[in-house]
C-alpha cells in the first residue's frame, strides 16, 4: 500500500478527493431541491420564528 503513495502525490489526491466530495454534496442537494417531496425550502410549512417563542421578562433594577 505504501508504494502507491510513491507513485501518486498525497496532497494532490486529498485535494482532488475533497473537491469531488464537495461537488457530489452540492449535486445531491440540488437534485433534492428540484424534487417536490424533498424540497425543504418551498414545502409550505412556515419557519418557526425564534422571536415569537421568546418570553419577554421585565428587567427590574435592584437597589443596594
Amino acid at each position: 500500500m505504501w508504494k502507491i503513495w510513491l507513485i501518486m502525490d498525497p496532497r494532490r489526491i486529498l485535494v482532488a478527493l475533497f473537491a469531488f466530495l464537495i461537488v457530489l454534496g452540492l449535486a445531491i442537494h440540488m437534485i433534492l431541491l428540484s424534487t417536490d417531496d424533498f424540497n425543504w425550502l418551498e414545502d409550505g410549512i412556515p419557519a418557526k420564528s425564534a422571536v415569537s417563542q421568546m418570553q419577554v421578562t421585565p428587567v427590574v433594577p435592584q437597589r443596594q
